[in-house]
C-alpha cells in the first residue's frame, strides 16, 4: 500500500522487486509494477499495477551469479570476482593515490596430498586453509572487504591450490610482508582431516600497486612471477616481486617447453658414479644420474630440471625412463661379467606416491631381466616421512622382492629416528653437505660420525656422497664408513667409460693412511718460516717424523692423511687462530697431543683454552731447546698411553 501510495505522489511508471515474508515464514521474492492513470486535466484518476511472484527467477539469478563469481568448493570469490574487485581497487587507489598489495599463495607440494591421501581429503584441506585464511586475516591487516556489503574478506580462490589476498590502504610494504608472514604462521601447523594428520606449506609472491603495475592483470601477474621465486628459493617463504623475475620466468618457460620435448627426443642420457668398497678398494655399485642435453640450450644442469620436472609432473615418465633405463644397462654388465652388485636409482615424491609404482618395478625387472638385487632404490627421508604406514608397506613389498632399498642424503630431512627402525632399508647414505668440510668442521665430522654409528647398531651400510679429496676419504676409512663416492674417485661417467674404469679398478685411489711405524710424527702448524725452520732444526736431531703446514686447513687434511701423535701450531696464523685450530683438532683427532707456541700479548686467550681443554702445554717463544725437547718426549707418552685405552 505504501509503495502505490509512492508511485501515486510521483506520477510515473514505477516497478521494483521486494522480499517478503509470509505468515509461515517462508521468504518470497516479488517483482512490483505501477503507473498512475491521469484524465485529461491532469489529475490522477487511479493506479493500475501488477504483482508477480519471481521467487524462483530469482533463485536461479542468485544461483549463476553464484556459479560465475564463488568457488563452489570454499565459497571463495573466484578468479573473475577477484579481478574484478582487483579493478575496481586499482581505479579507486589511482585516483586517491592509495597503495596496496596483492598477495598470490600456492600450496608447498599439494599434488603429494592428492597421490597419497586421495582428491578428498585434498578438498577437506582448501576447504580447511580458506577458513584459515579468511579467519586469520583480519581487517585489522588493513584488508578490504568488498563494497557490496556482504562483508567478505577479499580472499579467493583462483582455482587449484592457488589463493589471492588483497591488503589495502599499505603505510609500506612492511605492511603486507607482516600479512605474509601471518600467513606462513597460521598454515604451518598442522591440519586434522579425515583422520590424518596433514602438514602444507605456502610460497606467496607480492605485488605492491603501483610500482609492480598499474592495472590489475599486470599486479596478479607479477605477484604469481614472485610466487614462483619464492618456491625455487625453498618453499614455504614470501617474495616480493622484481622486474628480474621476468626475465627468470621467460626461461623457465623456455626450459618447460623444451623439458616437455626432451623425452620423446631423446635427450636425455644415463652417467654412472662409482661407489667405492673402502674395505677392499673395489667398485662394488653404480649411482644412475640423468643428464640432459638440448640441442638449443646445450648441457642443462640437473639442479635447473629436475625440480621443474618435479612441478609439472614430467618426473613420472622420465623416472620410468631412468629406470627402465639402468635396469638395462646394468643387466647388460652383468651379463658380461663387470663386478657390479647394483645400480641405485633416485626415486621421486611423486614417483613412490603412484599407486601402480610397485607393478612398474616388478614390469621393470621382467622386461629387462634383471634381478631385483641387481637395483637400488633411493629414497629421500622427506618421503619417508609423507605417510608412514603406506611407506613402510610399500617399502616392505619392494624388499620382499628382493630389492636393495636405501635413504639418501640423509641427515638432512626430517624422518624420526622411531620410525627408521621399521623401514626395510639396506644402507644410509651421508649427504655431502657434511663431507664436504668433514676434516676441518668438527660438528660435520660428528654428524657423518654419527650416521656411521646409527648405521653399524643397525646393521646398515653406509655411503658417503661428495668425497673430493683425498684426506676426506682417509678420514671416512679410519671411521669405518663402508663405501664412498665423488669426484676423488671419479665424476659420473657414461656407460662406455665406466666399463674402462671398472676393467682397470687397480688404479683406484683407495686411501692408505701414511703411517710411519718406527717413527713418532710431529706436525708444525706455523705461517713463520724462519720459526718453522728452526724448530724443525731442533726436532730433526731427535729423530722424529716432521709435517709442515703453513695454515690450519693444511694443518687439518695432513691430520687426517697421517697419525699425528703431536701437534705443534703457532698462535697467529692467518684466517683460524691457533688456539680455534687447536679446538678443531681436539675435537676431529682427540687422540693428537696439542702444545701452541706463543708470545706473551696471548696470555689469557692461551689460559682459556688450557682450561677449555683445547691445547695441552703452550711453549713461550722464541722456544728453549731443552724445553721443547722434554715437552714432546711427554706428549708422546701421553699420545701413547691414549692409543693404548682405544684398543682396549
Amino acid at each position: 500500500r505504501t509503495w502505490f501510495a509512492n508511485a501515486s505522489k510521483t506520477g510515473q511508471p514505477a516497478n521494483v522487486t521486494h522480499l517478503i515474508f509470509l505468515p509461515d515464514g517462508s521468504e518470497r521474492s516479488v517483482h512490483h509494477e505501477a503507473e498512475t492513470i491521469v484524465d485529461t486535466a491532469g489529475k490522477t484518476t487511479h493506479l493500475q499495477g501488477t504483482l508477480q511472484d519471481i521467487t524462483e527467477r530469482q533463485r536461479a539469478e542468485d544461483k549463476i551469479h553464484q556459479l560465475a563469481y564463488f568457488d563452489s568448493l570454499t565459497s571463495l570469490p573466484n578468479r573473475e570476482s577477484f579481478k574484478e574487485r582487483l579493478r575496481q581497487k586499482v581505479a579507486r587507489a589511482t585516483h586517491h593515490a592509495n597503495p596496496f598489495a596483492t598477495l598470490f599463495i600456492d600450496l608447498d607440494d599439494f599434488k603429494r596430498i592428492n597421490d597419497t591421501l586421495g582428491h578428498a581429503v585434498g578438498d577437506l584441506l582448501l576447504k580447511a586453509v580458506a577458513e584459515r585464511l579468511v579467519g586469520g586475516v583480519r581487517t585489522s591487516d588493513a584488508v578490504t572487504r568488498f563494497a557490496d556489503g556482504h562483508g567478505e574478506e577479499l580472499v579467493a580462490r583462483l582455482g587449484g591450490d592457488e589463493f589471492t589476498i588483497l591488503v589495502s590502504d599499505l603505510q609500506n610494504s612492511e605492511d603486507a610482508a607482516a600479512v605474509a608472514r601471518r600467513i606462513l604462521a597460521m598454515l604451518s601447523k598442522p591440519f586434522t582431516l579425515a583422520g590424518h594428520e596433514v602438514f602444507i606449506t605456502p610460497s606467496i609472491g607480492i605485488a605492491v600497486f603501483p610500482q609492480d603495475g598499474e592495472d590489475a592483470e599486470t599486479l596478479l601477474k607479477n605477484a604469481d612471477t614472485a610466487m614462483y621465486s619464492a618456491k625455487r628459493a625453498g618453499k614455504n617463504l614470501y617474495q616480493f616481486y622484481d622486474v628480474s623475475m621476468n626475465a627468470t620466468a621467460l626461461k623457465r618457460l623456455t626450459l618447460d617447453t623444451h623439458l616437455r620435448k626432451a623425452l620423446d627426443q631423446g635427450e636425455f642420457v644415463l652417467h654412472y658414479q662409482p661407489q667405492m668398497d673402502l674395505v677392499n678398494g673395489s667398485i662394488d655399485a653404480v649411482e644412475a644420474l640423468l643428464r640432459w642435453h638440448n640441442p638449443e640450450l646445450g648441457m642443462v644442469s640437473p639442479a635447473e630440471f629436475i625440480p621443474l620436472a618435479e612441478e609439472n609432473g614430467l618426473i613420472i615418465p622420465i623416472g620410468e625412463w631412468v629406470l627402465r633405463t639402468a635396469c638395462a644397462q646394468a643387466k647388460a654388465w652383468r651379463e658380461d661379467g663387470l663386478p657390479l652388485s647394483r645400480v641405485a636409482v633416485n626415486i621421486s615424491a611423486l614417483q613412490f606416491a603412484q599407486t601402480d609404482f610397485i607393478a612398474l618395478i616388478a614390469q621393470i625387472l621382467q622386461d629387462t631381466g634383471l634381478e631385483p638385487n641387481g637395483l637400488e632404490l633411493e629414497i629421500t627421508e622427506t618421503l619417508l616421512a609423507m605417510d608412514v604406514e603406506r611407506t613402510v608397506h610399500t617399502l616392505s613389498v619392494l624388499k620382499d622382492m628382493g630389492l636393495q632399498l636405501s635413504i639418501d642424503d640423509f641427515g638432512t630431512g626430517y624422518s624420526s629416528l622411531s620410525y627408521l627402525k621399521r623401514f626395510p632399508i639396506d644402507r644410509l647414505k651421508i649427504d655431502q653437505s657434511f663431507v664436504r668440510d668433514i676434516v676441518s668442521d668438527p660438528d660435520d665430522a660428528a654428524i657423518a660420525m654419527a650416521v656411521i654409528g646409527l648405521a653399524s647398531s643397525m646393521n646398515l651400510g653406509v655411503v658417503a656422497e661428495g668425497v673430493e679429496t683425498e684426506a676426506q676419504l682417509q678420514f671416512l676409512k679410519d671411521k669405518r664408513c663402508h663405501e664412498v663416492q665423488g669426484y676423488y674417485l671419479s665424476r659420473p661417467l657414461p656407460p662406455d667409460e665406466l666399463v674402462s674404469l671398472l676393467r682397470q679398478q687397480g688404479g683406484l685411489p683407495l686411501g692408505q693412511r701414511n703411517e710411519a711405524s718406527t717413527q713418532q710424527t710431529v706436525l708444525l702448524v706455523d705461517h713463520d718460516t724462519n720459526m718453522m725452520k728452526a724448530v724443525t732444526k731442533v726436532l730433526e736431531a731427535e729423530s722424529y717424523r716432521i709435517l709442515t703446514a703453513t695454515n690450519a686447513r693444511e694443518g687439518l687434511d695432513l691430520l687426517a692423511l697421517h697419525d699425528v701423535g703431536v701437534v705443534l701450531s703457532d698462535y697467529l696464523m692467518p684466517g683460524i687462530n691457533g688456539t680455534d685450530f687447536l679446538e678443531r683438532v681436539r675435537r676431529l683427532f682427540p687422540q693428537t697431543i696439542r702444545i701452541m707456541l706463543s708470545g706473551q700479548t696471548e696470555m689469557k686467550s692461551l689460559i682459556d683454552a688450557v682450561n677449555a681443554g683445547a691445547i695441552y702445554k703452550f711453549l713461550e717463544k722464541p722456544v728453549q731447546t731443552k724445553l721443547l725437547q722434554d715437552t714432546l718426549r711427554e706428549a708422546f707418552s701421553v699420545h701413547e698411553a691414549l692409543a693404548l685405552e682405544s684398543v682396549e
